[in-house]
């Protein structure tokens, strides 16, 4: 074989070796995507959660542990208005908030504003002065407040992530995962005033000597465009890159919240996987709360029969076309002995999933049925005579 001959066919067989390895890596990562819905230009990680039920719908690199920039402020917004009895009392700007480097309200030393509004221009504007005026008027310290922080997201077990500062800016040990961000989320929109505050389009809050007034827009701007959204913050650095969490609450009470970390397009994927989800899934009332399911005769009873409710309600969030996976049963007797007071446990009822069991919860009498029978109404006599 000649030397040309010879360097053609280790050409062709590298070439060949190259296509197979080519082809490998993109049946892999197709089906990675098929299975975790991302783009390929897409975010380094990613979480879609439901937030009735913290089920995760998508995900990918979900417990990488990222920066977040302002995403952190979040958790300042909430840590902020469980530790405050009014949200109304005014604020005097602590020296060490002006100045803050990044996005700002520009505070100046010595201005008073309520807490609210420096809540609003934390979550809106994305003041990093915001964030370090919340800080010491809360915690008294910017240390303090973050030890605050800290304690906050693992007690809700968001044990993923370490805070350094309240705004944002990187640091070391400042850190998450979407799937922390999204848990702790879900948490916060469960608080009315987080959720007023972050779903806020346009709000004037108060100037100070240099301006009249100040004027905030949300940096969501999906919050313009999708009726259904509800916020949350967007983020920027250079090291975390562009990050958003994002939600929206669906006409059927679905609440999808989309997390993405270092998203160059973030917008776009966030809108692109919520409609996903929405296409996906559903949320359904399996089991109403405080509903009547059936009667048990009763022996011996000032009545024939005594009705049968449920307590508890349970809604879950499924993939449509999958509902005949979810079975209901009610257990309860035939007959029952009175007496029986209102509020008696009768039975339970079960919801399952392919067979295994998700949801259970006990059936409560509605009714009181005393006993007529002669003996037993004697013998409650009795006792009660000698007790």
């Amino acid at each position: 074989m000649t030397k040309n001959k010879s360097k053609s066919l280790v050409s062709i067989i590298l070439f060949i070796l190259c296509i197979s390895i080519f082809l490998t890596y993109i049946k892999a990562n197709f089906m990675c995507y098929a299975n975790e819905p991302n783009i390929m230009a897409g975010a380094k990680s990613m979480v879609v959660l439901e937030g009735n039920t913290n089920k995760l719908l998508y995900s990918y690199n979900k417990d990488e542990k990222l920066p977040m920039a302002s995403l952190t402020k979040i958790i300042t917004c909430i840590v902020a208005i469980e530790n405050s009895d009014n949200l109304d009392e005014n604020v005097k700007i602590a020296d060490e908030s002006v100045g803050i480097e990044g996005t700002s309200i520009y505070l100046t030393k010595g201005e008073e504003m309520p807490l609210r509004e420096l809540l609003l221009g934390l979550m809106l504007a994305s003041g990093n002065d915001s964030a370090m005026a919340i800080a010491y008027h809360i915690g008294g310290s910017e240390e303090n407040f973050v030890k605050m922080m800290n304690e906050f997201v693992h007690k809700i077990g968001a044990t993923n992530t370490s805070l350094a500062n309240p705004h944002g800016l990187d640091a070391e040990n400042h850190y998450t995962t979407a799937n922390d961000l999204a848990l702790i989320t879900s948490y916060a929109l469960k608080n009315e005033e987080f959720l007023k505050i972050v779903s806020t389009k346009n709000a004037t809050i108060s100037g100070n000597s240099q301006v009249e007034a100040r004027y905030l827009k949300h940096k969501n701007r999906l919050l313009f465009s999708d009726e259904n959204c509800i916020g949350v913050k967007t983020g920027f650095t250079d090291n975390a890159g562009r990050c958003l969490v994002h939600a929206t609450r669906q006409e059927d009470g679905m609440e999808i919240i989309t997390v993405l970390l270092n998203c160059p397009s973030m917008f776009e994927e966030a809108d692109r996987l919520n409609k996903l989800a929405v296409q996906n899934y559903e949320y359904v009332e399996l089991i109403k709360p405080y509903n009547f399911v059936g009667s048990v005769n009763i022996n011996n009873g000032s009545s024939n029969i005594t009705n049968v409710a449920t307590i508890k309600g349970f809604s879950t969030v499924i993939k449509k076309g999958e509902i005949d996976k979810y079975k209901i049963e009610y257990n309860i007797p035939e007959t029952l002995d009175a007496p029986i007071q209102n509020g008696d446990i009768i039975g339970n009822v079960v919801v399952m999933y392919e067979g295994e069991t998700i949801f259970e919860e006990n059936l409560v009498s509605i009714d009181s049925v005393d006993n007529v029978d002669i003996k037993f109404m004697l013998d409650n006599i009795l006792n009660k005579w000698y007790a």
